[in-house]
């Protein structure tokens, strides 16, 4: 399928859906209000829904609590590194701490500048602008991702 039938311009109206489980529904909405920059549209005793217009996108939050570690990460790209330290900006202000700033570093086969952040169940979040092309794909020794990982020659998130 040509990617070009996926731009707005084309009238595609679809946005990213997550649905993550959460242990403690107060402290994750609580975060995930201050992330987004916004209340949730949705709120029950074990639930909190996020529909953003900027960017698209449907975050569900639904109480489970669960001992599982949790694996992986989220990010929100958004198109210049200002928009990067405006969020970030807002983040600090608003109490949520933001674990590292990278600048123009090389993930994912891109030069990136972000922010990260985790919430209360340890998931992490980027805030980024991706500002060119890189030779790797993942994170190195050479390299000052907040993942990398001696012990393992790659990426771990903890």
């Amino acid at each position: 399928m040509d990617k070009s039938s996926f731009s707005a311009s084309k009238g595609w109206n679809k946005r990213p859906h997550i649905n993550i489980n959460v242990n403690d529904i107060e402290a994750s909405t609580a975060f995930y209000s201050n992330l987004f920059g916004m209340p949730p549209s949705k709120r029950r005793v074990d639930y909190a829904k996020f529909e953003s217009s900027d960017p698209p996108m449907n975050v569900a939050l639904l109480e489970f609590p669960s001992p599982k570690k949790r694996d992986g990460h989220f990010g929100i790209q958004v198109k210049s590194s200002a928009t990067v330290e405006e969020v970030g900006e807002r983040l600090k202000k608003a109490g949520v701490k933001i674990k590292q700033k990278e600048e123009e570093v090389a993930c994912c086969y891109s030069v990136q500048t972000k922010v990260w952040t985790v919430d209360p169940d340890g998931y992490h979040w980027e805030i980024f602008v991706s500002t060119g092309n890189a030779p790797n794909a993942a994170c190195t020794s050479d390299c000052d991702c907040i993942c990398y990982d001696p012990k393992t020659g790659g990426c771990t998130w903890s």
